[in-house]
């Protein structure tokens, strides 16, 4: 599909997920189409915003925030997200911005003409009320349901009714965000919205993301060998696991680590994969080893984005994490390959 193929077909997908936005509980987030000078005043308090805008060609965005509309913040450039960004239809999304307090007043400009912006707004975190502890098994791990970290849509995707696939590969992600943060479970509601609404994904696209505190969530509804959305527009095949927070050049917590290395030996069992091997990977037409990082996808001239992700620093990982992925493995049952229909 060329480019303005896709951008037709972004177009009717969000139009598509948005007819449908307001059923979305505003305690999770709200979208807001700003002003011709590219501000928004909300009667809602927000504590972080994520951006998407339509352009041409690459334009540096910066943004700032106020609780009062008086006393600002300074401007704070803000990067597209390689991750969720198609640059060949010319569409431009950013990962998640906290400002660590409420505000009610946001100013965006950029250097470049651009249209179509759209702003992703999330209230500040509120505490709430647990439900009886819920969590799905992973092999001998356990994760937390999408009940239990309070998806609106609960086990189910009505947007996007879950496709299964055979998966051949693990696909290791970061979600490109903030590295401290004191509640991990709204900024996995956050990630939801974000890529329910603002991407029209329909639900959230990693099938399993983990916190620095080592806690593994639930993530794409459909259960083992739902197909996400999470390797560049070639998702048939594997599985996806995003450690929350950026990791260009900061580390992952030991935690974080950990049960990354134990839900991938998991997920290997499951999947009767040899973590230590390569194999193809037809969506993409790769030979690659069988646990990667999502920029494996750029060798590929079938993949539809250019990305960094998982970062320089969990990338340089990756060997060490195979080898200790393989150890772990030796001492789990392999179980039959099985697809839902």
């Amino acid at each position: 599909m060329n480019g303005a193929g896709k951008h037709a077909a972004w177009l009717l997908a969000a139009a598509l997920v948005c007819a449908t936005l307001h059923a979305a509980t505003p305690e999770i987030g709200w979208q807001v189409r700003p002003g011709p000078d590219h501000s928004v005043h909300s009667s809602e308090p927000f504590e972080a915003v994520a951006l998407s805008w339509s352009a041409s060609s690459e334009t540096s965005v910066r943004l700032r925030s106020s609780e009062d509309g008086i006393h600002w913040s300074e401007w704070l450039a803000v990067s597209a997200d390689d991750d969720l960004t198609d640059r060949s239809a010319g569409r431009y999304l950013t990962a998640i911005t906290h400002f660590g307090g409420p505000r009610r007043h946001l100013e965006i400009s950029g250097n470049r003409p651009f249209e179509r912006l759209n702003v992703t707004m999330f209230p500040p975190p509120q505490p709430r009320r647990r439900v009886a502890s819920r969590s799905v098994a992973i092999g001998p791990l356990t994760a937390r349901s999408r009940n239990d970290w309070g998806c609106p849509d609960g086990d189910a995707a009505p947007l996007w009714k879950p496709a299964y696939t055979t998966v051949t590969h693990a696909v290791v992600h970061h979600t490109a965000g903030s590295n401290s943060l004191l509640d991990w479970e709204a900024e996995v509601r956050n990630i939801w919205y974000f890529h329910t609404f603002g991407n029209a994904w329909g639900d959230i696209g990693y099938n399993y993301l983990i916190d620095p505190n080592g806690v593994i969530y639930e993530g794409r509804a459909g259960g083992p060998g739902a197909i996400g959305a999470h390797f560049s527009c070639r998702n048939t095949n594997t599985v996806g696991v995003a450690l929350l927070g950026t990791f260009t050049s900061g580390l992952p917590t030991a935690a974080a680590l950990d049960s990354l290395k134990s839900l991938l030996a998991a997920l290997c069992a499951r999947n009767s994969i040899d973590p230590a091997a390569f194999a193809y990977h037809a969506p993409s037409a790769l030979n690659v080893p069988t646990i990667i990082g999502h920029r494996e996808g750029n060798g590929s001239s079938l993949t539809c984005t250019r990305t960094e992700c998982p970062g320089n620093a969990l990338y340089a990982m990756l060997p060490a994490i195979r080898s200790d992925v393989a150890a772990l493995r030796l001492h789990m049952p392999t179980r039959k390959r099985s697809i839902r229909p």
